[in-house]
């Protein structure tokens, strides 16, 4: 596959996630059908079964909550690899950044993807919440997905862009200077694990006080390592091959950074400053720019991805429609959460 065509990033083509005069995002259902003035609406999850899909999650208020340390690291690892294991998801790459975190992955089914993130988030939530004394709303809002294509320049693209966070933002000079949790290091070296996880047993920790046991907090705690897997482009290429891809990308992300820091003359910002950051202090400007449909490079991917969006989309429409008639047999699309069933009416009982 020619370099050329990851230099300075992959393009795009199609609709965006469009922030509307309130600083909420404008549902896909309201893009696709060109209706710029409709309230609010969630991304419908669904369609990711065997796909390579980007998931997103931001703290809240963009806090440094998950500023790099040892602990946070380890944490974080631990809480990841565990989830693994509880759901088998195959994980692709990963960068966890102070403020959010990029993860590759592909799921069997929407049902797989949802208990991950469940337990992801919300064990990363509770546990670097209280590490830093955080007692309020940790993450911005639920997890978001964007499909990848089946195109290797938009999987390798993306690939890519997990690698560059830290460069890019002008954080840190190359890819494997952040301090933080990402895969890069594992990946450029062929290695199929990322270790150095911790797990904290707080429940078999919890039942031994109860029972009056003398504690040895060492005895709750449990080594844990993520297995990561490649991208689905990259399944059937050489060990060799695969690793000097990634050493390719690597390269051309700390050109790009180099040549922009000549232009602008701004150094990074550096490992001991990210790391004496207060996790409860945030950016002073932000500049986040609003998600894609799809990750696809060419037009013709772009529209397959978005006809099955609104396929789906519409299927779960008329199923819905019908449960709100009380068809309780309707029939929702597959790989979709159905709503709770419509309320029913009471009347007065007894005198």
């Amino acid at each position: 596959m020619p370099t050329t065509l990851l230099v300075g990033g992959v393009p795009r083509f199609g609709v965006s996630v469009r922030t509307i005069r309130s600083g909420k995002v404008l549902g896909l259902e309201c893009v696709l059908k060109g209706r710029r003035n409709c309230q609010e609406v969630r991304k419908r999850r669904g369609l990711v079964a065997n796909r390579l899909v980007e998931v997103t999650t931001r703290t809240q208020q963009e806090r440094f909550l998950l500023r790099p340390s040892p602990e946070v690291n380890r944490i974080i690892l631990g809480v990841i690899a565990r989830a693994q294991k509880r759901t088998g998801m195959k994980i692709c790459g990963l960068a966890v950044l102070s403020n959010h975190y990029h993860m590759l992955v592909v799921p069997e089914s929407t049902k797989q993807l949802s208990d991950f993130m469940e337990y992801v988030n919300g064990l990363i939530a509770r546990k670097v919440g209280t590490l830093h004394g955080w007692s309020g709303k940790f993450w911005h809002r639920p997890y978001s997905h964007i499909i990848v294509s089946d195109e290797p320049e938009a999987q390798i693209g993306r690939l890519r862009y997990l690698f560059s966070q830290g460069v890019k933002e002008g954080l840190v000079r190359d890819s494997a200077d952040w301090p933080g949790v990402q895969s890069v290091g594992a990946l450029s070296r062929g290695y199929a694990e990322m270790g150095g996880g911790v797990w904290r047993n707080q429940t078999g920790e919890y039942n031994a006080g109860r029972g009056g046991k003398d504690l040895n907090p060492e005895d709750f705690l449990s080594e844990e390592t993520v297995i990561l897997s490649p991208v689905p482009c990259l399944v059937d290429w050489p060990h060799r091959r695969r690793i000097e891809l990634m050493v390719d990308l690597l390269r051309d992300i700390s050109a790009v950074a180099r040549r922009r820091r000549d232009e602008t003359g701004k150094p990074p910002l550096g490992r001991k400053k990210i790391l004496r950051q207060d996790p409860h202090s945030r950016p002073e400007t932000s500049s986040n720019s609003p998600a894609p449909a799809f990750h696809a490079v060419s037009r013709e991917h772009h529209e397959k991805l978005r006809e099955l969006y609104r396929e789906f989309v519409n299927a779960y429409r008329e199923a819905a429609e019908l449960l709100k008639y009380g068809v309780l047999d309707a029939v929702f699309p597959p790989g979709f959460f159905p709503p709770g069933l419509p309320y029913v009416p009471e009347a007065r009982a007894g005198p």
